[in-house]
């Protein structure tokens, strides 16, 4: 093999392992917060998960004796873009789509974040693997617009729009990880979680001061989802930090293909939701890129090439 290949048929590893943790976890995030969203706030949401998140990860890295500052300042940064940004207009957007149409385009991730790769890290694409990052856009596009011949299609509309936007943020982060992936897992996630809180803070208390919040009347099944969408992002956080410092990006990115497969299925199995067939035709065109883009194993890191099969 030559330099800088990397082999997509070596053992499995822990890097492996615990990026796929992580997409599992975010997929099922995705579904429990739209099901979350039906009783609370977008605001709401974002404070449990992200003041509640950050409160819970210190108290444990503490525990742990894990909490450093060895790279507290620059993870408190990129916690504004994820878990801050990412979360806000995330869950913006969940409140307003189906947990079916956030979990499709959930897959759009990977054709971002190797785009972005070409852009900022001077990575280069062959003409097929260009081809499939056209088919993941014109697929997430295809899932979006598809919310359109619904009674309820304008909000939809938006709200997928929103969700891409979060997933654009989170694609950026994990491009941005790939420069800075040698931090430990938890303690790295603490740092991302109040940097996320803190940013997020305005959004909160202005949601707030315009609506109110429906916490307080909150009942125990209510909370249970809010809960479980804190446990679900916080132990794919620590999960995403683990791994990345131990495959390369492009790795992760494929690895993270299962967050939509796993956000679809909870969202059919859980909400018992059913996707429009314009939906699933959009779906079906970003999986075919994701597989596209997935067999793309040839890649030299900064000034590489990514070449398809």
């Amino acid at each position: 093999m030559e330099q800088g290949q990397i082999d997509m048929t070596a053992k499995v590893s822990l890097g492996d392992v615990a990026i796929l943790t992580a997409a599992v976890g975010y997929g099922l995030a995705t579904t429990i917060s739209v099901a979350a969203l039906d009783r609370v706030r977008p605001a709401d949401l974002v404070a449990v998960e992200l003041t509640g998140g950050a409160v819970a990860l210190v108290l444990l890295a503490n525990a742990r004796q894990q909490l450093t500052l060895v790279g507290a300042r620059r993870n408190f940064t990129l916690g504004m873009l994820m878990p801050g940004l990412a979360f806000v207009l995330g869950d913006l957007g969940l409140s307003m789509t189906s947990a079916t149409a956030g979990s499709l385009l959930l897959a759009v991730e990977l054709p971002l974040s190797v785009m972005l790769s070409v852009l900022f890290l001077r990575e280069v694409l062959d003409r097929r693997s260009a081809v499939a990052i056209g088919l993941g856009l014109s697929g997430s596009a295809v899932v979006a617009l598809g919310a359109t011949g619904q009674s309820d299609g304008a909000s939809s509309l938006v709200g997928n729009l929103l969700v891409v936007a979060s997933v654009t943020a989170a694609a950026s982060f994990l491009v941005v990880t790939r420069l800075h992936n040698a931090d430990d897992g938890l303690n790295a996630s603490t740092w991302q979680t109040m940097g996320g809180a803190v940013s997020s803070s305005p959004f909160v208390l202005l949601g707030w001061a315009h609506a109110g919040s429906r916490l307080p009347g909150a009942g125990v099944t209510t909370w249970a989802l809010c809960v479980g969408v804190l446990a679900c992002t916080a132990a794919a956080s620590i999960a995403f930090n683990v791994g990345i410092s131990r495959v390369s990006g492009i790795r992760a990115s494929q690895l993270q293909n299962l967050t939509p497969v796993a956000g679809l299925i909870a969202a059919v199995l859980l909400l018992h939701e059913r996707p429009g067939a314009i939906q699933l035709l959009g779906g079906v065109l970003v999986l075919i890129a994701v597989g596209g883009l997935a067999r793309a194993t040839d890649v030299a890191g900064a000034g590489g090439r990514l070449e398809g099969p």
